[in-house]
């Protein structure tokens, strides 16, 4: 099947009520016409690829965003001087905020853009896809927009995401807390957004039913704020064994800041937007210890990629950067194939090129790979961050997750405990 012939009906909530305010939201931003599409009927071999890149450079995502946009560019600056076909791309700050995500999308279908690396973070992911995204039949392809939300829109086949869904990431979380951790009470702190909730809900259910354990609160908090010391103590009322924190770098500073010595005092277990080796010279106070899950790269390309990145940035690929590299490569791959600058035929293209069957192209061939998907030849697609096939509901199939703590001592900040496979 070379593209997703439906998806199942919108879950309730945020989806919900995203998609409820669509025609309202529509109509506030500038210049669109629900319908557009570039006819696109350009030579296939001789033609322009059109990329819009949408990612967090400043806010609360913006220590990880920057390195998500260097890797979104990665495969550009690569191939270009070793294909026929042109790249035209931009790239557009979506400020961590779901508004700027809205305003940035209908910037990038405004230019003509029929296909998005991102957007980043999952509230932005949810509004800019179906506010506008969508209804312009705009291919987009998330390297790190990871709630269970994505999975079920009704989107007409438009949205992938080469990351892992939290659904996942919540069953490890509950098997670290019980299996290594020992606990089986609980409290969670989420960031006040889709992402936050969902993971939050996903990690009761699987704590309480799976492993018998008890969530005693589950509490909200907002970015940017001076203090999360109220929702501390909210979190933990009922003296839980641990702390479950959802959130990103910004928060994860204020939070383990607002803990203080306290620190020691519980097990704190974080997940992936916290990743972040930098958080040591934010906070004031030791938090070496605290452990925490994220998505695994372990695709066939990883080697070549770490590689190239380090030459290219002298640095070293952080969390979704490996994600964010296969996202533009298996879209300029798809649009290669399709043969036009239109989201449709891009969209039918995305499985062909990635769950095969075809010559197999790594990112080390990915020049090649893009010339022969040109000529319409049969590829398959094999990235750095995982085997990269989609299922019927866009999102990828390989379930593989790093279960990391804190470590001051350890390159990068970041020390890996153990590899989980789902």
């Amino acid at each position: 099947m070379s593209f997703r012939t439906r998806r199942r009906e919108l879950l309730m909530g945020v989806a919900a009520a995203g998609c409820s305010g669509l025609a309202g939201c529509l109509s506030s931003v500038s210049g669109l016409d629900v319908g557009d599409t570039d006819d696109g009927d350009e030579d296939r071999t001789d033609r322009t690829l059109k990329l819009g890149i949408m990612q967090p450079l400043t806010g609360d995502l913006g220590s990880v965003g920057k390195p998500i946009r260097d890797a979104a560019l990665l495969p550009i600056t690569q191939v270009e001087d070793d294909i026929d076909l042109e790249i035209e791309h931009e790239v557009v700050d979506t400020e961590t905020s779901a508004a700027t995500g809205v305003q940035r999308a209908s910037q990038l279908v405004n230019a003509g853009y029929p296909m998005v690396n991102g957007p980043a973070a999952s509230d932005v992911a949810l509004q800019a896809t179906q506010q506008v995204l969508i209804p312009h039949r705009v291919v987009s392809c998330s390297p790190s927009a990871t709630t269970p939300t994505i999975t079920a829109l009704n989107d007409a086949g438009l949205v992938f995401r080469t990351a892992l869904s939290d659904s996942l990431q919540a069953v490890v979380l509950a098997e670290q807390a019980t299996a290594d951790l020992g606990h089986d009470t609980a409290a969670t702190m989420y960031v006040n957004n889709d992402y936050g909730w969902q993971l939050s809900q996903a990690f009761t259910q699987a704590f309480e039913a799976t492993h018998g354990g008890s969530v005693s609160a589950q509490v909200p908090i907002n970015e940017e704020s001076d203090s999360y010391a109220d929702a501390l103590e909210r979190a933990r009322a009922d003296d839980p064994g641990l702390l479950i924190v959802i959130g990103y770098p910004e928060t994860g500073t204020q939070l383990f800041s607002d803990l203080g010595d306290d620190i020691g005092d519980v097990d704190v277990l974080v997940t992936d937007g916290l990743r972040d080796g930098g958080l040591h010279e934010e906070v004031d106070h030791s938090i070496d210890g605290i452990r925490g899950t994220a998505p695994l790269v372990g695709g066939p390309g990883e080697a070549f990629f770490s590689d190239l990145y380090q030459e290219t940035y002298d640095a070293e690929p952080g969390i979704f950067t490996a994600h964010t590299y296969d996202s533009t490569a298996v879209l300029l791959l798809a649009n290669a194939y399709a043969g036009q600058n239109d989201g449709t035929a891009i969209r039918n293209a995305m499985q062909t090129v990635t769950n095969g069957p075809g010559e197999v192209i790594e990112p080390k061939t990915l020049a090649d790979g893009l010339e022969l998907a040109a000529q319409g030849e049969n590829i398959e697609y094999r990235g750095a961050s995982s085997a990269l096939s989609f299922d019927d509901n866009g999102d990828v199939m390989d379930a593989t997750f790093e279960y990391w703590e804190f470590d001051q001592d350890a390159e990068g900040g970041i020390a890996e405990i153990d590899r989980v496979t789902t």
